[in-house]
């Protein structure tokens, strides 16, 4: 798809549905995504793999980007998601791959509301071949951060429900006490990834792929954070709905943790290797280009984040 047709896409995307509230759909936590990006570049071999490791802190720092952008952007979340079970029936096998197909068969409002991660994803890709094939290195940095974050989200389990937050059954604030609270407390030192690179045949396809192996989980995530918060009180419960809520005055991460710790690592895992699979089928399609020897600069706003080159 073209960025033209593209941009217009998004653009009569935006016109025509009812905004939904952003803050409840950023993907894994600061910190787990930034672990992500920095492993997944130790997956990359040959020049690509010298070049990002010169580069891997700013490639580290700006994978929350996209989480940033959406203070200014009201259209960048409907990127870091998709509600499979609102077009159909597990394994999703019906749901159009084609956007225009996609918008015609439910409706701009819907498709936008539902959310168009595996598009997301095919932008930034297409992006990057197109950057490392121009030799557009330092931008190529920031659209390989930026895709390893989409590519990320949707390993998330809660990032491809309608249910997301457990706010349909009860489970209200799971969402970012288990991607946030219980993975910077339990896993951030224990993340071990192992694999083989592959490669990327379709980028829409493969994103349907992840999400298929992310669905099922959730159904794991609401039962044990239905267990760990089975004893707490009324105003306890409460605050499980502010994510920043460390609730180190109960045993609820220790339990959420116990039941569903290894789901957690298995999809951060399962997501280092695949960014870096998607970073090297791009720069493979861009024809293996030699990178730049030298490193990008990092530089601070005046709120301590990273500026974008």
């Amino acid at each position: 798809m073209s960025g033209y047709r593209t941009r217009c896409l998004y653009l009569i995307l935006f016109c025509t549905c009812i905004l939904i509230p952003i803050g409840l759909l950023k993907g894994w936590g600061f910190e787990t995504h930034k672990v992500i990006n920095r492993e997944a570049v130790k997956f990359l071999p040959g020049p690509l793999g010298n070049y990002f490791s010169q580069n891997v802190d700013y490639i580290s720092e700006h994978s929350i980007d996209p989480d940033l952008w959406k203070e200014k952007d009201p259209d960048e979340g409907y990127g870091h998601y998709m509600d499979c079970d609102l077009y159909g029936d597990y394994p999703f096998l019906d749901i159009p791959r084609s956007l225009d197909l996609l918008i015609e068969s439910y409706g701009a409002g819907k498709v936008k509301k539902w959310g168009i991660a595996p598009w997301r994803i095919e932008e930034y890709y297409h992006r990057l071949i197109e950057q490392f094939k121009a030799g557009h290195w330092e931008e190529a940095n920031l659209t390989a951060a930026a895709l390893a974050h989409y590519i990320s989200d949707i390993h998330m389990p809660l990032h491809v429900v309608a249910n997301y937050d457990g706010q349909l059954t009860g489970n209200d604030g799971v969402h970012g006490q288990w991607e946030t609270q219980m993975v910077d407390r339990y896993l951030l030192d224990n993340i071990q990834p192992k694999g083989i690179l592959f490669t990327v045949i379709e980028p829409v396809e493969e994103s349907f792929t992840v999400m298929k192996e992310s669905y099922p989980y959730h159904f794991d995530i609401l039962r044990a954070d239905s267990l760990a918060r089975k004893n707490l009180s009324g105003e306890k419960r409460e605050r499980l709905k502010d994510w920043r809520d460390p609730m180190a005055d109960t045993n609820y991460h220790e339990i959420l943790f116990r039941e569903s710790g290894d789901i957690a690592k298995e999809r951060i895992e399962m997501a280092v290797l695949r960014v870096a699979s998607f970073w090297y089928t791009a720069w493979i399609k861009a024809g293996k280009p030699m990178p730049e020897e030298t490193s990008v600069k990092t530089e601070l706003d005046e709120k301590g984040y990273m500026v974008s080159p």
